[in-house]
């Protein structure tokens, strides 16, 4: 049976059994619930003067709650996962609870959810992750950052082979300049053959070769074809040690006399 309006008495009013029927029995089971589901038109407030009010909603299984939730605003609770659900006029959505929480909230709290709005400010800022450096702003392989002014980072770019950081001549900021010096040393045995070519890895600038039997040899030059040469027994130039792009070249005259063992520097 469906709400019926109350009913206003008149002074002298003969009450029947159909009056009180309709209006006070089946009015009473409509709130109970008997008879469809009460609708509380104006919103509903549980006053706790007592202070042992409470509301319990429906439980429900999950499957139940799927089924049943159908209409926006319903709500009740899964007993089987122990979470309140309602429906949202899309879908049934499940709202969570201190249980769900898997690290610690912020602001010292320890029991209750963490606000999902951290996720709106923080997409929503102009920079969304201030205080940390963007990967965005790296651009290619070897890129590094700097602080060029408080709370700001700028990126310097990857230098070139073998350059060095350094600081600017303002102080100001990093760059890059120079080069590293590189250095090999090790040694070789005479072939006997000429143009030979003594690989290192790098071109060189300054290369010095000794041996035993036949003294120290030096070249010092920035080609491949302009070579300062000493020998310490004549003390003149001779066509003995070439630059090469990685490397020197030595000759059979004197660096490179069959079974002779060498023994070198370069430097570039």
């Amino acid at each position: 049976m469906a709400w019926t309006v109350p009913r206003t008495y008149t002074a002298g009013e003969i009450i029947t059994a159909s009056i009180l029927n309709s209006a006070v029995r089946d009015n009473l089971r409509y709130i109970k619930g008997l008879d469809g589901v009460p609708t509380i038109e104006s919103g509903l407030t549980i006053d706790n003067t007592g202070g042992d009010e409470r509301l319990l909603l429906p439980l429900l299984s999950t499957a139940e709650c799927t089924t049943v939730l159908n209409a926006e605003g319903e709500v009740a609770f899964d007993e089987q996962t122990h979470q309140m659900k309602a429906y949202d006029g899309t879908a049934v959505r499940a709202m969570i609870s201190e249980a769900d929480v898997d690290d610690t909230p912020v602001d010292s709290a320890t029991t209750v959810p963490v606000s999902s709005n951290w996720a709106y400010d923080h997409v929503a800022a102009a920079d969304p992750h201030t205080g940390y450096v963007l990967e965005s702003l790296a651009d290619v392989a070897g890129d590094i950052f700097y602080a060029s002014a408080d709370n700001t980072w700028t990126r310097l770019g990857i230098g070139t082979a073998l350059q060095v950081l350094q600081t600017n001549a303002g102080a100001t900021a990093p760059q890059w300049g120079g080069t590293v010096t590189q250095i090999a040393a090790s040694s070789y045995t005479g072939n006997g053959g000429n143009d030979r070519q003594i690989t290192v890895g790098f071109a060189c600038k300054l290369v010095i070769v000794s041996s035993v039997n036949y003294g120290l040899f030096v070249t010092l030059t920035d080609s491949y074809d302009i070579q300062i040469l000493l020998n310490d027994t004549t003390g003149t130039s001779t066509d003995l040690l070439l630059h090469a792009t990685d490397g020197f070249v030595v000759d059979a005259a004197t660096c490179n006399v069959n079974t002779i063992v060498y023994y070198y520097v370069a430097l570039g």
